[in-house]
């Protein structure tokens, strides 16, 4: 009985941390350019994830099979990546968040209120990301590599915003407020070089992002209502 007790007093009791949500963006090398993932994230982890998927790309480039998008599934943790020439990013969607079939940024057609949740969250965090870059403009830190890669998250936002608007009636972004923006935010030296432009871009790039977490918002609301027994569709009629 003894030996039993000295064993008890040894043990000390778990500790759960809250996996993250959010995502990063690193460069070929696996150097990381930005991240919405809370400060305490260890950056020695994103560097990990980020050195595995950016393997992943490069074998499928070796061996010539198109891969674009990967998606990797743990009991806890889902992890989500979009090559990037030659970088990547990588989105991190604890268990909670996690759905039966792999949800795309391109994907057209969801399911379920979760999926469409739960592209709409990963598609505001290209939005962070987006003002990251246009931050690195403003401080005239702008490489060859960011410019490739803020070329591919305004394409990721372009297909992103299409799929939202086939998928939902409720109030979100306008086409040709992104467009807008896009053409103000045409190239990162070109931001880097007109700095006056940069307060444009960021009051117009504010409007949209509320207007998304307003969008968000309201379907966490539809949602809470459906766990209630209420009915929804993808296009706002009860079933």
């Amino acid at each position: 009985m003894a030996i039993l007790k000295q064993f008890s007093r040894a043990q000390k009791p778990l500790s759960l941390e809250r996996l993250p949500q959010g995502c990063f963006s690193v460069h070929r090398g696996g150097s990381l350019v930005g991240s919405t993932l809370p400060s305490t994230f260890a950056e020695k982890t994103m560097s990990e994830i980020a050195r595995v998927v950016l393997e992943a790309f490069r074998q499928a480039q070796s061996a010539n099979v198109p891969l674009t998008d990967l998606y990797i599934h743990f009991s806890g943790l889902t992890v989500t990546a979009r090559e990037m020439r030659g970088g990547a990013l990588i989105f991190l969607n604890p268990a909670t968040l996690n759905f039966l079939r792999p949800t795309t940024l391109n994907a057209m057609h969801y399911k379920n209120l979760d999926e469409f949740i739960l592209h709409l969250e990963n598609y505001i965090e290209c939005w962070k990301q987006f003002n990251h870059y246009v931050n690195l403009a403003r401080e005239r830190r702008v490489t060859r590599d960011d410019e490739n890669q803020f070329l591919e998250v305004k394409s990721i936002i372009a297909q992103g915003l299409e799929a939202i608007l086939v998928s939902t009636d409720k109030a979100g972004p306008r086409k040709e407020d992104v467009n807008s923006l896009f053409q103000q935010a045409a190239s990162l030296r070109h931001l880097s070089e007109n700095p006056e432009a940069i307060a444009g871009v960021e009051t117009q790039w504010h409007k949209i992002y509320l207007g998304m977490q307003s969008l968000l918002g309201q379907l966490k609301v539809t949602q809470g209502k459906t766990e209630k027994g209420s009915g929804w569709s993808l296009f706002g009629t009860k079933k």
